[in-house]
């Protein structure tokens, strides 16, 4: 055993506790992936894939920590650790999803039933107000980290670190230039840019509402606000951590003990807010408790709302279901339909969003992100 496995083992028991939750976090009327009628949830096959899946991330978890544990080389633990637990719960993931679709096909879950589409057209005319202000944070950082950058330039040392250890220990040098010296500030500019983008695209993008649901969207509404709100603090955060960074090579503060905490605390406290709030929210909204869910609480939504998606009690529990399109998902993860104009789509397993591999757009999406990730990787290096 050694303690350099730390980086490691951390990872796969952070992604495996996600994977676990995972399950709980979509709406009944998606089971691993599969559409079914929202009371088929509670489906003893539903429920007996559940234990399946919990069974092999657990298994899968515990493996992917010993291994990054054991490794004999702390440049393997990594990867080695990351790809067992990746593997290892996606086979759990598509083992499960093949019960669930094996036993809608043979139980015939949709027969008889009225498939429909339910939109609301107050969700493009009157969309939820980005929330701009909250990337207000994100943009004062990276102005200061840039002023404080211009204020200490003629003073900087000729020679600036451009790699530290673990421990924050420099490694390796360059010489100083504009480049060099605010390589930090030009990746807070390509973060926040990444970030606020896909927040807007994602807050703007199609909304899959549950025709099983009266209120699906007041919960879409306040799920798209609560994410964009948090992906935008967690920018804020990277940037900070970024500043930070920048201080410690521009020789302004230490780089090692308590200051390697310091760096990592923004964004560590940012994602677990993130994962906390969609915990809460679930996909969708889908775990969001409202007024109108408890008894007499009423069926027709906040009237403000402008919630169009409503429908009987009757249709909730009689013939009316939500459209069977498996086939634009293969495997449940990757959705794929030129008939829909929508770039970005709800994930089905997961909280968050996908692209629509369909569309021609979706190539520029990735070519954006990569851009941006090569920018990060070039001018941040391992800072």
């Amino acid at each position: 055993m050694h303690t350099s496995a730390l980086p490691a083992v951390l990872p796969a028991l952070l992604i495996g506790s996600l994977s676990l939750l995972t399950p709980v976090l979509t709406p009944p009327s998606v089971q691993f992936g599969v559409r079914v009628p929202a009371e088929r949830a509670g489906d003893p096959v539903v429920a007996a894939a559940r234990r399946t899946y919990r069974i092999g991330v657990g298994a899968v978890t515990v493996v992917a920590v010993l291994a990054g544990w054991f490794v004999a080389s702390s440049q393997a633990a990594i990867p080695t650790a990351l790809l067992v637990e990746f593997g290892g719960s996606l086979a759990a993931y598509l083992v499960a999803r093949s019960h669930v679709a094996d036993a809608k096909r043979d139980g015939r879950w949709f027969e008889g039933r009225t498939q429909v589409t339910v939109t609301d057209t107050t969700l493009r005319t009157r969309p939820e107000p980005f929330p701009w202000l909250w990337a207000l944070p994100a943009a004062v950082i990276t102005a200061g980290t840039a002023i404080v950058g211009a204020i200490r330039y003629p003073r900087m040392p000729d020679r600036l670190v451009s790699h530290y250890d673990g421990g924050g220990h420099p490694t390796s040098y360059t010489d100083k230039n504009l480049g060099s010296a605010f390589a930090l500030v030009l990746a807070q500019i390509g973060v926040t840019a990444l970030i606020v983008a896909v927040s807007w695209a994602t807050a703007r993008g199609k909304a899959q509402l549950d025709a099983q649901d009266p209120h699906a969207a007041r919960r879409h509404r306040r799920f798209v606000t609560a994410i964009a709100r948090c992906l935008l603090v967690l920018a804020a955060a990277v940037d900070l951590s970024m500043f930070f960074g920048a201080l410690a090579m521009w020789k302004l503060t230490g780089s090692t003990g308590v200051f390697v905490v310091l760096l990592l605390a923004p964004i560590v406290l940012a994602t677990a807010g993130l994962i906390v709030v969609s915990v809460r929210f679930g996909q969708g909204g889908s775990r969001l408790r409202l007024a109108e869910d408890a008894p007499g609480g009423g069926s027709s939504g906040d009237s403000g709302s402008g919630d169009s998606s409503s429908v009987s009690p009757a249709a909730k529990s009689g013939g009316t279901v939500n459209r069977d399109d498996d086939r634009f998902w293969k495997l449940g993860i990757f959705y794929a339909n030129r008939e829909d104009p929508s770039v970005f789509v709800q994930k089905r397993f997961g909280v968050g969003w996908t692209v629509n591999f369909a569309r021609p757009a979706t190539v520029g999406v990735f070519v954006g992100i990569v851009a941006v990730g090569l920018l990060f990787g070039t001018l941040l290096g391992s800072h």
